[in-house]
């Protein structure tokens, strides 16, 4: 068996692990003290591999940790260790690092936007394309029309600086509420933008309110996620990402 590291949260105010809380594979999930922090672990079988209902359960527990009151520091998917006192030895050794994340994420959670063009504005842009390149009836055409629509976006940009354009309305419309911003890489062919905030829990009604003032028309669309768990803003100082503490390879 191998420990797996969920979260880290300062030990003065460390809730309890709530009662019956899993996590990967369904193994009970336990707190661990480690020089003023706490980590939440539960044991996984070694050579368990990345899957979707893994990553799901590895972010229910942290937000799992996140309802309690606390602001935890998610840990990346798949930080494992050889036993309890090699996890705790890792976070002892970043001790400096871990404990200034932690102080500065207190009390703050991350809310992040979405945005696409709609059908309606992927229709617009092929239709002077589309009765000549794609053909409904023939195997493939689903993927034919992505594929020229990415190809045309690649030409024109216009969707793209259509999207820009909204980001810029929706991150001006929060900006006083907002404490720190990470602007995520798109890893889909299609233009999106999607933006992370880290946010006082205590404004996070306030942020709805003025993300929901904005108007996109019929052609955009934009999906607000959150609040969630701070994995955007956990890297630690000496090396990470946009994707939870780091402390093992």
């Amino acid at each position: 068996m191998t420990t797996h590291l969920y979260c880290v949260m300062p030990q003065d105010d460390a809730p309890a692990v709530p009662a019956g809380l899993s996590g990967l594979a369904g193994a009970a999930v336990r707190a661990i003290s480690v020089d003023g922090f706490v980590a939440w672990v539960s044991d996984v079988a070694r050579g368990v591999r990345v899957s979707y209902d893994g990553v799901r359960a590895h972010d229910a527990v942290v937000e799992a940790a996140l309802e309690t009151g606390s602001t935890p520091v998610p840990a990346r998917f798949g930080q494992r260790f050889d036993d309890d006192d090699a996890c705790a030895a890792a976070i002892a050794s970043r001790a400096a690092s871990v404990e200034s994340v932690l102080a500065d994420l207190q009390g703050y959670v991350e809310m992040t936007l979405i945005v696409t063009p709609s059908t309606k504005r992927m229709l617009h842009d092929l239709d002077p394309v589309l009765p000549e390149t794609i053909e409904a009836d023939t195997p493939g055409s689903g993927r034919k029309y992505l594929e020229t629509l990415r190809k045309r976006e690649m030409a024109t940009g216009s969707v793209r600086h259509a999207i820009d354009e909204i980001a810029r309305v929706l991150s001006d419309a929060v900006g006083r509420l907002v404490r720190r911003v990470v602007v995520h890489d798109t890893v889909t062919p299609l233009p999106l933008r999607t933006i992370s905030h880290l946010v006082a829990r205590d404004d996070v009604g306030e942020y709805r309110v003025a993300v929901a003032g904005v108007q996109t028309g019929r052609e955009f669309r934009f999906l607000v996620i959150g609040p969630r768990a701070p994995y955007s803003f956990s890297a630690l100082r000496d090396g990470g990402g946009p994707h939870g503490m780091k402390l093992a390879d």
